[in-house]
């Protein structure tokens, strides 16, 4: 049985003694944990909470109960064997996947007297680090010959709402909501620099985005903060001696990021390497041929074990 994100109450029910006797192997796909992102990421209920433990306990059980669980990288199989004591070795790291994309092509370099066209596109969670980003605009001041955009909307949305409206911000663009694949696509793809994740927070440091698979996949130069994910990615570039696929910077640094900007806006010609060096990261490691061979593999060791 192969239970789809977010299953944890399937695979609980699974976990019956008279229901899971009646299955050979039982598979979660677990994504994000849900105990973590309600309770630690979001804040939306204290641990001591009776809602927050029978959660805890509902995900343990789910985990307890899969033979695999898939999770999409190393660090967070790390994390969740810990926090829900279940062995690491039930933990098997597979990548995301996303729907194919209709335009797929290198990035345009952009003219060096045209402005530095940033997109931002998330929820305005504190994973994300808007506040680093507003406070990166603020540095960099209206007359920077960077322009931002943003795509989506959050908890931490008070911020750019405030910044907004205390100044005129002409080179601030909100597209506040939550709108389908196709526009944020295209969305991306008039950008010319694509801002990944900023926020200081622990989940920052073992998580790579859903949205960096579009970013890598549609070619796209890549600023986000640095973390065990990142630097692990980074580390295996250099092993294969190859171009870096993300441009980092430490997480939770407003000019840091205002810096790095300012960079890539007076270097023009690395954008379209940062880009193309993305799209072939994403072809190597996180394309959709690359979990076909994962998940079968996984499969057939399953099916090998059981004799």
């Amino acid at each position: 049985v192969y239970v789809c994100y977010p299953g944890i109450v399937i695979a609980a029910w699974l976990g019956l003694p008279f229901i899971r006797s009646r299955y050979r192997a039982i598979y979660l796909d677990a994504f994000i944990s849900l105990y973590d992102t309600v309770i630690r990421d979001r804040r939306l209920l204290k641990p001591g909470q009776l809602a927050a433990k029978l959660l805890f306990a509902l995900e343990r059980k789910a985990l307890a109960t899969a033979a695999s669980v898939i999770v999409d990288t190393p660090e967070n199989a790390d994390h969740y064997a810990s926090l829900f004591n279940v062995p690491a070795a039930r933990f098997q790291v597979v990548p995301l996947s996303i729907p194919p994309l209709a335009s797929i092509g290198a990035a345009p370099t952009p003219a060096a007297n045209s402005p530095l066209r940033c997109i931002f596109v998330g929820t305005f969670v504190p994973l994300q680090g808007v506040p680093v980003i507003v406070e990166a605009i603020r540095l960099l001041g209206d007359e920077s010959g960077i322009e931002f955009v943003f795509v989506g909307d959050g908890q931490d949305a008070a911020c750019l709402d405030a910044y907004i409206e205390s100044r005129s911000a002409k080179n601030v663009t909100w597209h506040r909501g939550h709108f389908p694949t196709d526009f944020v696509a295209e969305q991306i793809q008039r950008a010319d620099v694509c801002l990944g994740v900023f926020g200081d927070a622990e989940k920052t440091r073992r998580v790579l985005p859903y949205k960096l698979y579009y970013y890598l996949a549609l070619a796209m130069p890549v600023v986000t903060a640095s973390g065990a994910t990142s630097e692990r990615i980074l580390a295996e570039c250099a092993r294969q001696e190859v171009s870096p696929p993300l441009s980092v910077v430490p997480a939770g640094d407003a000019a840091a990021l205002a810096n790095a900007l300012s960079r890539l806006r007076d270097d023009r010609s690395g954008l379209a390497a940062l880009g193309r060096a993305g799209r072939q990261y994403y072809e190597n490691a996180l394309s959709a041929p690359v979990v076909e061979r994962q998940l079968e593999a996984l499969f057939e060791l399953t099916e090998t074990a059981d004799g």
